[in-house]
């Protein structure tokens, strides 16, 4: 009998013609690949599955040695803001390949996945301040993977100091309150991947970084 998941969308591949390996979060499994299969003629929806897109599926184990399929899927939530506004879909791309770099856990962890779930959520709805939403995110995700910054304060040095320490407690309502240009974030936000790196032991690369630089600008 299939299993039932909630699947965060993490990074999609094609995989021969009618087919995609997808990379995801889920509630019960932690992170894996699956397999998806395009079953109905004209169904577009598997070449649009985006960035943090949060699909229903029922999933047939794979055996030993081999990815599990996903059978059946639809969307969880239908997003408008982060497939369309140029801001928030870019800055999806920079968290999803963030979690797709430093998670590599398959065991269950549901505090992650709804601390996840609901940053997607909040980056939906957000109406002021979601330039900054990204410098939020990989602050609360050091926190939720066992680097809270606030016990390695002192290690960060001018600008990026003081903006960690605005970020440290904040709600994400009042990111429009944290006045940071694109440069500003840029910097933190390499500040950050470099505290990251030095405490996962290996060095984190997120390409996406510089398009969502190039896209903020200035803001």
């Amino acid at each position: 009998m299939p299993d039932k998941l909630q699947i965060i969308v993490l990074h999609t591949l094609k995989y021969k013609d009618s087919s995609l390996i997808l990379q995801g979060y889920s509630n019960l499994n932690g992170r894996q690949s699956y397999i998806v299969r395009k079953r109905k003629p004209g169904n577009a929806f598997i070449s649009q599955l985006q960035a943090l897109d949060i699909i229903d599926a029922e999933i047939v184990p794979g055996g030993k040695g081999s990815m599990s399929t996903i059978k059946e899927f639809s969307p969880a939530f239908t997003f408008q803001d982060i497939r369309y506004n140029l801001n928030k879909c870019s800055i999806a791309m920079f968290i999803s390949e963030l979690i797709y770099r430093i998670v590599r856990e398959v065991e269950p962890n549901r505090v992650m996945y709804d601390f996840i779930r609901s940053s997607i959520l909040t980056l939906e709805t957000l109406k002021n301040g979601y330039s900054n939403f990204h410098t939020w995110f990989i602050v609360e995700m050091c926190k939720q993977s066992g680097y809270d910054p606030l016990l390695s304060i002192g290690d960060f040095s001018g600008r990026s100091s003081e903006i960690l320490a605005k970020l440290l407690n904040i709600d994400p309502a009042e990111l429009n309150t944290v006045k940071l240009n694109g440069r500003e974030r840029y910097i933190f936000i390499k500040d950050m991947l470099s505290y990251l790196s030095h405490h996962i032991g290996s060095p984190i690369e997120v390409k996406s970084l510089e398009v969502l630089h190039q896209v903020l600008g200035q803001e």
